[in-house]
């Protein structure tokens, strides 16, 4: 009887010294890893330190200190400095990262937001399943450590509502014939000026110009220019899309827009069609009976071309789109295809649930050439569920 009764405590023993020791393991690899993000946040900050240096602190701050505890309290007795290490890692860094969360929950969470990934990016690059993989899980602890600090998609800018109240409206006559309405514009390009009749076209989603007009204002119209499928008043068409550097609108220069080569949009009173992206620049106010049209600016220091800009790139997810944990990390490539450099883009990958997350501003990217966007955050669609999404550009300029 006795000898069962020891045997059953020797195992009990070994069992429950198995499970101290496992846990000690966790801790530890956790400890590392919360560390090593905090040194690699700070090292960052400052611009120095090496990823040696990271780790090294890392491993003094998670092994050193229990192990110059235990040495200290047992000497160079190794069987108890051994069984001392199993229980002592675990107590001091499970209540080290205990203490840091109750202390300084926004530092644990800015880095592990910011560098959950660091000791693999660099080796494998923002599209591999391992940086996707450590990303989200430094995220979703950095949520529970510090819930409040949980980074969310910026709110897109609220779109004007009401009629504003400027000094003074712009006045441009037109010429009313049964439901046409006509206007007198000016286009700019690389060759000079020329002043034509257009139609005021809401149905338009783009301004056209024909391609002997092109040609007259020394437009380029290149046999790989992007097209565009759009929609207008006589129907869709599809059509080369060119940068046209500016339009006269009364008293109004728009500059830079993206217009459609469409000879099929002139007729005998009109050389083509003012489409949306022309339009959504004002309010319009129009009096018939007086033959005008009243147009108010939006009051924009640096308007946004995203509309305009959006069918001259090509966006494209680097790698397969993966989504670990509820949260995504992408690299949304942008393929410049315009004639002229593109600034400050922010891509937006939209989901099939209507949730958008923006990616991360490219400042510059020259004709012919390729930017990167990574984009990161929680997302509802299920890592089990068909991906459904559309790249879009919610920021662009010319």
């Amino acid at each position: 009887m006795k000898s069962l009764l020891a045997a059953a405590a020797l195992l009990v023993a070994v069992v429950g010294w198995s499970l101290i020791s496992l846990a000690s393991v966790i801790v530890v690899v956790a400890a590392l890893w919360i560390t090593s993000a905090l040194a690699s946040a700070s090292a960052t900050a400052r611009g120095a330190s090496s990823t040696a240096t990271i780790w090294a602190l890392a491993a003094a701050l998670a092994f050193g200190v229990p192990l110059a505890l235990a040495l200290w309290k047992h000497g160079g007795g190794g069987r108890r400095v051994a069984a001392t290490m199993a229980w002592l890692l675990l107590l001091w860094n499970a209540g080290g990262l205990l203490v840091g969360a109750l202390l300084v929950p926004d530092l644990i969470g800015a880095a592990l937001r910011g560098h959950g990934a660091w000791f693999v990016v660099d080796e494998v690059g923002d599209s591999h399943t391992w940086t996707r993989y450590l990303s989200a899980l430094g995220h979703n602890t950095a949520d529970l450590v510090d819930p409040r600090g949980r980074a969310s998609a910026p709110e897109p800018p609220p779109t004007p509502v009401g009629e504003p109240t400027p000094p003074g409206a712009i006045t441009v006559p037109f010429s009313a014939e049964g439901n046409a309405i006509v206007a007198e514009v000016e286009l700019t390009g690389p060759a000079g000026s020329a002043r034509l009749p257009y139609l005021f076209d809401t149905g338009a989603s783009f301004t056209t110009i024909s391609s002997a007009t092109a040609a007259r204002l020394g437009v380029h119209v290149g046999d790989d220019a992007p097209t565009l499928s759009f929609n207008t008043a006589s129907g869709p068409r599809e059509s080369r899309m060119v940068y046209l550097p500016a339009l006269r609108l009364g008293d109004v220069t728009l500059r830079g827009l993206l217009v459609s080569v469409c000879d099929g949009c002139t007729n005998d009173r009109t050389e083509g069609l003012l489409g949306l992206n022309v339009i959504r620049e004002f309010f319009v106010h129009m009096d018939y009976l007086a033959a005008r049209m009243h147009l108010v600016p939006r009051m924009t220091p640096r308007p946004n071309r995203a509309y305009d800009i959006n069918p001259a790139v090509q966006l494209d997810i680097e790698g397969r789109p993966e989504i670990w944990l509820g949260r995504v990390r992408w690299v949304v490539v942008v393929h410049n295809r315009a004639g002229v450099p593109l600034l400050d883009l922010v891509p937006e990958v939209r989901f099939s649930d209507g949730q958008g997350l923006r990616g991360a501003p490219i400042a510059r990217i020259e004709p012919g050439e390729r930017g990167r966007s990574l984009v990161e955050g929680k997302t509802q669609v299920g890592e089990g569920s068909d991906l459904a999404f559309t790249l879009t550009l919610v920021e662009a300029y010319w």
